[in-house]
Formats: structure tokens, C-alpha cells, sequence
């Protein structure tokens, strides 16, 4: 490249640049209308719906797996004139797709490094697993059917029998039924029967060829970086080698579990944004697990002290709920890893409705200490916070009553009109009553629809004291009443007061028929500003 050319590629980008600054107000509405169309026909639709095995399978997901298989597929039978070399190519193509799957042996670490949730990186890697399986699955039927000897003395031919049997293994073990025996177990043996496959399919490939051995040894390399600098983070967050171990203080309150890690190292821990512990003292097997659990405290700054509220399940939070019922282990070491997690951006949002049920309370508290921090120095829009707690009875809601007792207590400027409460009790029958500091309880079930549309009209929103009496000092010649015309249908309220409220956005860690009637009904309203957010913490 001469220096004429340098000067004109150079001018050109000057003059482009200057050109996308001029026009990206005017793409910026083609944009949104896009997303609108996106999000309304695609990212929100199910076409297979839940159930114990599949799904939920929306219409994008669908759609971006059909564009993922078809690539595959193209580079399976581009320019191949026989089976025998789309099989070959097959094979190596499967191992390109090993490639992600070896990108961490923590998917939530990873996802933080990509800065996507670990909902996305699931996806990604279950998609990955299953197409590299299928692609070797094919390379194998067609040595099959070529009929071709195969003989097992050679160490080529018996490393591909047993890579073979090793991923139809890892296969049969994703069945919800063996990971829900012991989950640590099912990890631990999937990690293992992952890199012990890894090795066979190195060993069966031809070592004279770099290509595509190439790829195995990426893969180990990826695995191998993102380790040490995992087990990096780990040292430099716990301050292994320079003074003492975090530790925890273990109690119970009503059925959950409660700790407080006091940690020797202060840590900026994110609304929303969970830890991995490691307890070794709490069983036997416990210094071979980190489990993950939601932060429910939340600072501005460094905290000195983390708070977790935790539902006993099986495994180590039964053993955590038994050892602090019995007093044992009551400041046990720990070591943390994290904090995981995307940060969730609701600054921008004036009208905030939060659904939860059971212990996905958990998920959202920290969200509403920071909004309610936020509000009170002016640093976000919201003018509106409804939680709506779905429990089964009055008992399953004390262990977060306290919890949420101090969120209301700091809801204190203009006299607490940005923060409600409300509490549907399954199992009770009894007219509504108060549920701790101005929450309120109702019984049966939420009538969550009825919430939506009260919330999304704008009607709840209460102004301050100040600016209502900014208001009625203005003279009312110069402005017309703002009273609501009896001709008006809800549909054309919700349009006018959503165009001047702003946007509004709906949280949610509950049960999946929660998700999915909020999914459906969030669906019929995005026209109006309107968006659905499931947290990364949902119970199950």
C-alpha cells in the first residue's frame, strides 16, 4: 500500500465517521422500531411451551438454532463430492465445536468475562455440546456404513471407540434425572467424562496432520488460561497468602437459612449479582462444593459484610440448616468466588413493578435497597416501586419480613411514596392485614393482570409534596385540568399515561406459571414502553 492509497482510505474513514455521527438520530427510531418488532414477534413468543424435559423454546431461539444447524450443515457439504469426505469433515467440524465448551470449567466466571448472563452461556454451551455430538455422531455412522476395516489394535481406532462411548456418556447424563440426584455429583462427573473425551478424540486424530489437532490443543489452552486466571481471582479475593480466611455466621429463622460472611477483604458486590461459597467444615463432601447464592445485602460502596437468604433444598443447604439449628459450625472458614452476575440497568425506568414468589424475594431485594438509595440523592427516574410477594402462608414469609421491614424504613423521603408492599397468601382465607412496616397482605393468589394494568396506566404514581405544590401554584388559566375523560377505554389510558410517565419495567423470580403469564401479558404491551426482566435467580 503506497502513500496515495494510505491518504485516501484515510479521508474516506474522516468523511464516514463524520457521516454515521450525522446520521444515527435519524437510525436511532428505525432502531427501536426494529427491537419493538423483534421482542413482540420473536424474543417473547413460545412456540413449545414448558415441560418436565424441553423447552421453554422461544421463536428467536428457534430461529437462531435453525441458522447454527444450517451453518454446520453448509460447511458439512460444501464442495464434498462423496460421503466418505463429508463424514471426515464432519469429524473435524465436531471438533471446532468442542472449542467454547472447554472456555471454563465455572460457566458463570466465563459469562462475567463476556459480560452476558449465565442464562446465555447455558444456552450457548448446551448448543455446542449437542451439535459437536451430533456432528461426531454422523462422522461415526458413515465409517460404519463404509464398511471399511476398523480394526481395535490400533490405538487410533480404539481412542475413537472409546471418545465415542465417552460423549453418548456425558449425553445420557444430562437427563434432568441424574442431575437431580446430586447435582455436585453430576458436575463433577460431567467435567471429568468432558476432558477425558477431549483427550481420546486427541489421541484418535492423526498426529501427522496439524489440522485438527490444532483445535483440541485451543481448546486445552482455553481451558488451561481461563483456570489459572479463575484460581487468580479466587487467591486475590480471599487473600490467601496474606493474612486469615472470610467467615461465616450461620443461622435459621423460620425455615430458611441466613449468613453473614465477614469478609477480611472488602468487596463492591453489584444489585443482582450472586457469589459462589465453599464451606469445607459443614460435611464431608463439602470441600468439594461451591454453591451459588444471592446477595440480598447491598452497599453504595465496598461492603465489609455479606448477607445471604437461603432456601433448604437437598445436600449442602440441608446440612447448612441442620448444623445451624444445632449450633455447629457456627463460624465456620469460607472462601468465595465472585461476585457473578451482569449488572441490571434500571436507572432509566420510572415505573418499576417486582413479582416474586417464595424465595425469589431473595433476588430482588438488593435491586430495591438500591433503587430506594437512588431515589432518595436523585440519581434515578423511578417515581414507583410495587413488589408483589406471592407466599404460601404467613410462616414462609418471616425470614425475609425483617429484610424488608429495613428497606421500607429507608423509604423516607416525601414521605415514602415510591415504595409499596404487597403480600398474597395462597393458603389464607382472611381479609387483608398488615405484613410487617407498611406492607399489607392479602389472601389467595396475586391477581397479577389487575396489578399489571393499575401499574402500567400510571395511576399509582404518587407526586411529592413539593411538586404538587409547585403545580397548584401555577395558574389554572394557562393549563387545562388533567382530569380523565369517562369516554376513554383503558387501552387509550394506558397509551396517554405511559407516552407521559415513561418507561416502565417488569422484574420477576417465581414460579415458572408466573413467568410466563407476566411473559404474556408484558407481550401485549410493549407498544406503551413496556419490559420484562427475569432475574438471574429463579426458584425452583
Amino acid at each position: 500500500m503506497d502513500i496515495i492509497q494510505v491518504y485516501a482510505v484515510a479521508a474516506g474513514g474522516i468523511f464516514s465517521v463524520f457521516a454515521l455521527v450525522h446520521l444515527f438520530p435519524n437510525i436511532m427510531p428505525l432502531i427501536m422500531y426494529l427491537s419493538f418488532r423483534i421482542s413482540k414477534h420473536l424474543t417473547y413468543p413460545y412456540i413449545l411451551h414448558r415441560h418436565r424435559i424441553l423447552g421453554p423454546w422461544s421463536r428467536a431461539g428457534v430461529l437462531l438454532q435453525l441458522i447454527y444447524t444450517t451453518l454446520n450443515l453448509f460447511c458439512v457439504g460444501f464442495r464434498v463430492s462423496t460421503i466418505s469426505g463429508a463424514g471426515l469433515r464432519a469429524g473435524s467440524l465436531a471438533v471446532v465445536n468442542m472449542i467454547p465448551l472447554f472456555a471454563g470449567a465455572h460457566l458463570a466466571f466465563f459469562a462475567d468475562q463476556l459480560g452476558v448472563s449465565l442464562k446465555t452461556i447455558r444456552a450457548v454451551h448446551r448448543s455446542a455440546g449437542f451439535m459437536a455430538f451430533s456432528l461426531g455422531l454422523f462422522h461415526v455412522l458413515v465409517i460404519v456404513a463404509s464398511n471399511v476395516p476398523f480394526p481395535l489394535n490400533e490405538t487410533r481406532n480404539l481412542f475413537a471407540v472409546i471418545g465415542g462411548s465417552l460423549l453418548c456418556l456425558l449425553v445420557l447424563l444430562v437427563c434432568p434425572l441424574f442431575r437431580k440426584l446430586s447435582y455436585e455429583l453430576f458436575l463433577r462427573t460431567h467435567q471429568a467424562l468432558a476432558v477425558a473425551s477431549a483427550y481420546a478424540v486427541w489421541r484418535h486424530l492423526p498426529s501427522e496432520r496439524t489440522f485438527p489437532r490444532l483445535y483440541i490443543y485451543v481448546s486445552a489452552g482455553l481451558l488451561l488460561s481461563m483456570f489459572l486466571l479463575q484460581c487468580s481471582n479466587v487467591i486475590f479475593r480471599n487473600r490467601i497468602f496474606w493474612g486469615h480466611l472470610s467467615r461465616a455466621t450461620i443461622t435459621h429463622d423460620s425455615g430458611a437459612v441466613k449468613i453473614r460472611l465477614h469478609l477480611q477483604k472488602p468487596l463492591k458486590v453489584d444489585d443482582g449479582q450472586y457469589i459462589n461459597l465453599w464451606i469445607p467444615s459443614v460435611s464431608f463432601w463439602s470441600f468439594l462444593q461451591s454453591h451459588p447464592f444471592m446477595v440480598v445485602s447491598w452497599e453504595p460502596k465496598e461492603q465489609h459484610t455479606l448477607d445471604l437468604l437461603i432456601e433448604p433444598q437437598r445436600g449442602l443447604t440441608q446440612e447448612l440448616l441442620y448444623h445451624a439449628k444445632k449450633d455447629h459450625a457456627i463460624s465456620p472458614i469460607v472462601m468465595l468466588n465472585g461476585p457473578h452476575g451482569p449488572r441490571v440497568a434500571m436507572d432509566e425506568y420510572e415505573s418499576i413493578l417486582m413479582v416474586a414468589s417464595g424465595f425469589g424475594i431473595a433476588a430482588h431485594l438488593p435491586h430495591l435497597k438500591r433503587l430506594i438509595y437512588g431515589y432518595n440523592v436523585r440519581l434515578v427516574r423511578a417515581r414507583r416501586i410495587h413488589l408483589v410477594w406471592q407466599i404460601r402462608d404467613k410462616a414462609d414469609g418471616l425470614a425475609a419480613q425483617s429484610l424488608l421491614n429495613s428497606a421500607l424504613d429507608e423509604d423516607k423521603l416525601d414521605d415514602g411514596c415510591i415504595l409499596e408492599v404487597s403480600v398474597y397468601l395462597e393458603h389464607s382465607d382472611s381479609p387483608k392485614f398488615p405484613f410487617g412496616n407498611r406492607a399489607t397482605a392479602y389472601p389467595g393468589s396475586a391477581p397479577l393482570l389487575e396489578i399489571f394494568l393499575a401499574e402500567v396506566s400510571g395511576k399509582c404514581i404518587k407526586r411529592p409534596r413539593m411538586e404538587r405544590a409547585d403545580n397548584s401554584g401555577k395558574s389554572l388559566g394557562k393549563r387545562e385540568p388533567d382530569t380523565p375523560r369517562p369516554d376513554r377505554d383503558l387501552e387509550s389510558a394506558i397509551s396517554e399515561e405511559a407516552a407521559r410517565d415513561g418507561k416502565m419495567l417488569v422484574t420477576v423470580s417465581g414460579s415458572e406459571k408466573i413467568r410466563d403469564q407476566l411473559r404474556m401479558t408484558v407481550r401485549k404491551h410493549l407498544q406503551v414502553g413496556v419490559s420484562l426482566l427475569e432475574l438471574e435467580y429463579q426458584p425452583e
